[in-house]
């Protein structure tokens, strides 16, 4: 069980049900990530002797909540997906990229159209994330890019000035990561700037 702040004061609240008894998207998504990974002691038992093995430990962990996030809204399932990333060993993260984010990206790949830009942005946010912080191996870092929310998922169900909001920052992001999207942007704006000058 999680404690939410209501209007009132405490309210003790369920996994889910703060998603539920506000209508979808009223908690911020690391709230619910929060009810998510205190429920996965009762999901998974054994969590508390994990990580002895950590690729076999991890797929033991992936196995055991799929069958909680099939029975999951989008938003419940985003946040159980990443309730138990938080759980796996940075030594897995192999595992964790290909057969828990990868695998739900897959699998449920209709949930963006329900998920809020926030929520896929988190998402989002939380792989980039790993991949500046964590050295590559057995194609993690290329997974966890697979495994990402498109541009277009991203703005399926945003209001447009979302839309272009993300749009600019998923540039700027773009060009601050990688120098050879600088000089490729910056090439494309000087070779118009040239083309115009010249009419």
């Amino acid at each position: 069980m999680a404690y939410y702040t209501n209007y009132i004061g405490y309210k003790q609240i369920g996994f889910g049900e703060a998603t539920l008894a506000t209508g979808g998207a009223a908690f911020p998504i690391t709230a619910v990530i929060d009810g998510a990974i205190a429920l996965l002691p009762i999901l998974i038992p054994w969590i508390g002797n994990a990580f002895k093995h950590p690729a076999r430990d991890a797929n033991k962990l992936i196995d055991g909540i799929k069958t909680q996030l099939i029975n999951s809204d989008p938003r419940q399932r985003l946040a159980l997906v990443l309730a138990t990333a938080n759980r796996i060993s940075p030594a897995a993260r192999d595992v964790s990229a290909e057969k828990l984010f990868l695998w739900y990206k897959n699998t449920y790949n209709q949930d963006y159209k329900t998920l809020s830009l926030e929520d896929k942005e988190y998402y989002n946010k939380f792989l980039q994330n790993a991949i500046q912080t964590q050295a590559d191996g057995n194609n993690f870092w290329a997974n966890s890019r697979r495994a990402m929310f498109t541009n277009s998922e991203l703005n399926y169900n945003a209001n447009p000035v979302q839309t272009i909001t993300n749009t600019a920052s998923n540039i700027i992001t773009n060009l601050t990561q990688s120098p050879s999207s600088l000089i490729l942007y910056t090439g494309i704006g000087l070779g118009l700037y040239l083309i115009l000058k010249n009419k």
